[in-house]
């Protein structure tokens, strides 16, 4: 267990639980017409849930022993090239190909290339994801995005 670890995220945890807290404050509104404090909530919900989770893994000691300053560096170099390369290409084909076509393959990129996962996670969660963004953006919001060749 690195003692490090443990700290950043019970620190981050504790963050996160304040600022449920305190977005708790704020109007919550609905779904279609959302108030001040709809996304702070979401936003602080999401954020404790992720740093709860990286305390528990680093309690637990999931991460073995950690790489060489080099290996991290060149890694992470890496991914944010491949992510702004992914990005690139999403807004590039977001207009031939549609919002959700391109937003699931935007997000299946990113499940097996960035942070690798089995394919059957990262093709459900990327049409989960798509599916979602879809209903909640243009069902709901009534937002206008484009449709690309499918008309979805």
């Amino acid at each position: 267990m690195a003692t490090r670890q443990v700290w950043a995220a019970a620190v981050m945890t504790a963050v996160g639980a304040g600022a449920v807290f305190e977005a708790r404050r704020l109007p919550f509104g609905s779904v279609s017409q959302p108030g001040p404090g709809l996304f702070p909530m979401c936003l602080a919900v999401g954020f404790t849930l992720v740093s709860a989770g990286i305390l528990v893994a680093a309690l637990r000691g999931r991460d073995g022993e950690a790489p060489a300053a080099g290996d991290r560096l060149a890694r992470g170099l890496g991914r944010v090239i491949a992510t702004l390369g992914a990005l690139l290409a999403y807004a590039m084909l977001l207009e031939q190909i549609g919002f959700t076509v391109s937003t699931f393959l935007l997000i299946v990129f990113l499940f097996r290339a960035i942070e690798p996962q089995r394919w059957l996670a990262a093709v459900g969660g990327a049409a989960v994801t798509a599916g979602l963004s879809h209903l909640v953006f243009r069902v709901w919001l009534g937002v206008q995005l484009p449709s690309g060749p499918w008309g979805f």
